[in-house]
């Protein structure tokens, strides 16, 4: 294989070696001028067809891994403030740059409808708590009656206990009498009044059965009657909690109408004034609308960084990093990463990591930009050879050119890993013992024999 030629030769030693050769010739003797020009440019011809190579060993050292890539600043909370409900800003209490607190309002809105809402659903829970005042008077006066009926109920059945020991007394008097009749001791009439009385005490039995039969139906009415009103009682009150329900739920809404801070942080943005009209997020039917506030939380940053697909890997959470931002050309801020996406993002095939920062100074803003340079590994007692000494063949693949005994070029396939522009590091192909070709002048081939000029 033939490979072009490298300028790293330096022009020193090229000049040497013509000097050498001016020397050599001039000295012999007995040439005329015209035989020094012609042997010095046979000379030279001859020196040409030997190629000379500079030769560099492999160093061994720890080679750290860093990665610099685009870094951008970020607060470390941010919100868009938008309203929940329409209505027209009354009041703003903030400005751009301000400082906030969690809570702190930002504006007030006014919703008129609303207000009157609230006023109806109010005289609404007033007329429903006098239905359900109601309803406990009507479930009173339905106890009322089943205790009613109930004691009507027992004086009819304590009024049959009489009637049937009266029947019973009447029985026994009927029967003593038709025995006296049988004997003739008294007469038909006495007979008569016997029977008579036994018919009254069976008929007054009859009634007073149907009066116990009628107290217990009044009872079973009564109790029908109160569990009627027990239940009416009961939907009154739900009605009554449904009321008060919907009332929370307007106050709720009222308390929409003033927009406050989520978080203790900087006003950034304000887009409205008092007048404006604002269109809620419930009746915005998925239009957008641009926020009313921005509010970015800066006592503590994020700096992000996107990591290339082939550095991924490497970061993790904890590794060293310094960054400088084009602001800030003289303050370097040294951290470590805090968090990374651990997941390449497809459209940019890149993954995000986190830095965190104090920012209690104020000092650093959001949207600054620089460059982060991440310490991702280190290499210990890595291969490296000189950036010039690494060379790739015609599909990409890096190769160096190798030195025998007999000074004799071969090439070894190596694979590269960390390079900074100016050394390399060999992660596989070479020992460290081997030497390697750097610069050459002319043409070298595999397995050529090459004349060493100088050796590092």
């Amino acid at each position: 294989m033939v490979c072009r030629s490298d300028s790293r030769l330096s022009l020193k030693s090229v000049c040497i070696l013509v000097g050498v050769t001016f020397a050599v010739i001039a000295g012999i003797p007995g040439c005329s001028e015209s035989d020094r020009t012609e042997k010095f440019s046979n000379a030279l011809q001859a020196d040409a067809k030997i190629s000379r190579v500079e030769v560099v060993a492999p160093i061994q050292k720890d080679v750290v891994h860093t990665t610099s890539q685009p870094a951008t600043v970020h607060p470390f909370f941010q919100a868009d403030i938008i309203s929940k409900i329409s209505g027209y800003i009354e009041d703003v209490f903030v400005d751009i740059g301000d400082v906030v607190k969690a809570g702190q309002p930002l504006c007030k809105l006014t919703v008129p409808e609303i207000e009157k809402q609230r006023e109806q659903i109010h005289a609404r829970q007033q007329r429903l708590k006098a239905e359900v005042k109601k309803s406990e008077a009507t479930v009173n006066v339905a106890v009322a009656q089943v205790r009613a009926s109930e004691a009507e109920a027992e004086e009819a059945a304590s009024n049959i206990k009489q009637v049937v020991a009266r029947l019973i007394a009447n029985k026994a008097d009927l029967k003593r009498v038709v025995g006296l009749v049988e004997r003739q001791a008294v007469t038909i009439a006495m007979l008569d009044e016997a029977q008579a009385s036994n018919d009254v005490s069976e008929a007054a039995k009859v009634s007073a059965e149907a009066a116990l039969r009628s107290a217990q139906a009044k009872k079973e009415i009564a109790l029908a009657e109160r569990d009627a009103a027990e239940a009416e009682v009961a939907t009154a009150r739900a009605r009554h909690a449904e009321s008060i329900k919907e009332g929370e739920e307007l106050d709720a809404m009222l308390q929409y109408t003033t927009l406050r801070a989520p978080f203790d942080g900087v006003i950034t943005t304000r887009s409205v004034d008092p007048g404006d009209f604002v269109t809620g997020a419930s009746q915005g039917h998925g239009l957008l609308r641009r926020p009313l506030f921005h509010v970015d939380q800066q006592s503590r940053l994020r700096i992000r960084v996107a990591i290339p697909e082939r550095d991924a890997s490497e970061v993790d959470a904890g590794d060293p990093a310094v960054i400088r931002l084009d602001a800030l050309p003289n303050a370097p801020i040294e951290a470590v990463v805090t968090r990374s996406a651990q997941r390449l993002d497809p459209s940019t095939r890149t993954m995000l990591a986190e830095i965190d920062v104090d920012n209690v100074s104020g000092q650093l803003l959001p949207g600054m930009f620089g460059c982060a340079t991440i310490t991702a590994t280190i290499s210990r007692n890595a291969i490296v050879l000189p950036a010039s000494a690494l060379r790739t063949d015609a599909v990409g693949e890096p190769y160096v050119l190798l030195l025998d005994k007999e000074n004799r070029i071969t090439k070894q396939v190596v694979t590269v890993g960390a390079d900074d522009g100016h050394e390399i590091e060999v992660v596989s192909g070479l020992v460290g013992s081997e030497r390697v070709v750097d610069a050459f002048v002319g043409s070298v081939e595999e397995g050529q024999v090459v004349e060493v000029v100088r050796s590092e």
